[in-house]
């Protein structure tokens, strides 16, 4: 299983304040609505098979392979994929982004071990949560019954801004770039390690250098700063660390000092509750 913010299998949490705030009682139902654990393994399942055909699309000289279940392949493989996958194709060529699926869904698919997840992969879980709870947001408002062939809920829309700020314990690949989505829980990080960043540069350090020197003071591992300065990808970089479950955690907020996370997932629950009713 992978090590997401909070427990992906788990659907129940009751928050200890619902009986006196029903705003945050409507927020902590919906999320009861929600399966979590689906969402990842549906969209990790969607985007496997999508870059599946068109890979062998590519292999097959951009003929469609006979009994191909795909009806339409791009006329331009590369630019499908970075439309279709901005996030991964911003690092990830369509062949290492494909390994990378197939030990996600492997990692996914174990109950027995816990697998951390590592700086290549967080930008390819986030297109593929994202691409599938736009074609599940897209069914249950126009053909509700298909809908119910994926169910990531009991028949409520997945918001997936939200659904960020409660899963990813940051969003460190996005560091100066601009998200399509606001991801309040995880701007206070990310503008943090950027005017850390900017400070240095001040200094006279060019952007990388700058990272690697705030990059302990943050909890950036070595891996991400490869990562956003577009280094090749060394052995290992796709492949998933396995851990034990209580290194995991859950994340309530950042400490404004460090950037670091504090433990409490009833906090986390109330931030971005207050974020969603703020809209």
């Amino acid at each position: 299983m992978l090590l997401f913010a909070k427990d992906i299998t788990e659907r129940d949490h009751k928050h200890p304040e619902e009986s006196g705030d029903m705003g945050l009682k409507a927020y902590m139902e919906y999320q009861r609505k929600l399966f979590p654990y689906t969402v990842v393994r549906a969209g990790l399942d969607l985007a496997y098979k999508e870059l599946d055909d068109i890979l062998e699309y590519i292999d097959n000289n951009r003929i469609p392979p006979a009994g191909a279940s795909r009806q339409d392949y791009p006329a331009d493989p590369d630019d499908w994929y970075r439309s279709r996958f901005p996030w991964s194709a911003a690092f990830l060529k369509m062949e290492d982004m494909h390994f990378a699926l197939v030990a996600l869904v492997k990692a996914m698919d174990s109950f027995r071990t816990w697998e951390k997840v590592g700086a290549c992969h967080w930008p390819v879980l986030y297109d593929a949560v994202n691409n599938i709870i736009e074609v599940y947001n897209g069914l249950l408002a126009g053909q509700p019954e298909k809908a119910r062939d994926i169910r990531l809920s009991n028949d409520v829309p997945v918001m997936f801004d939200d659904f960020v700020n409660n899963y990813w314990p940051h969003l460190d690949f996005m560091i100066f770039s601009r998200a399509d989505h606001p991801h309040e829980r995880h701007q206070e990080r990310k503008e943090m390690i950027e005017e850390a960043i900017r400070n240095k540069m001040g200094d006279g350090l060019n952007p990388t250098l700058a990272l690697k020197a705030i990059a302990s003071r943050f909890g950036v591992d070595a891996a991400t700063e490869a990562l956003l300065a577009r280094d090749p990808l060394r052995t290992g970089d796709l492949q998933l660390e396995e851990r034990d479950y209580s290194l995991g955690g859950t994340i309530g907020h950042y400490d404004a000092a460090t950037g670091k996370p504090v433990i409490d997932i009833d906090g986390d629950y109330r931030l971005n509750h207050s974020f969603q009713s703020a809209r």
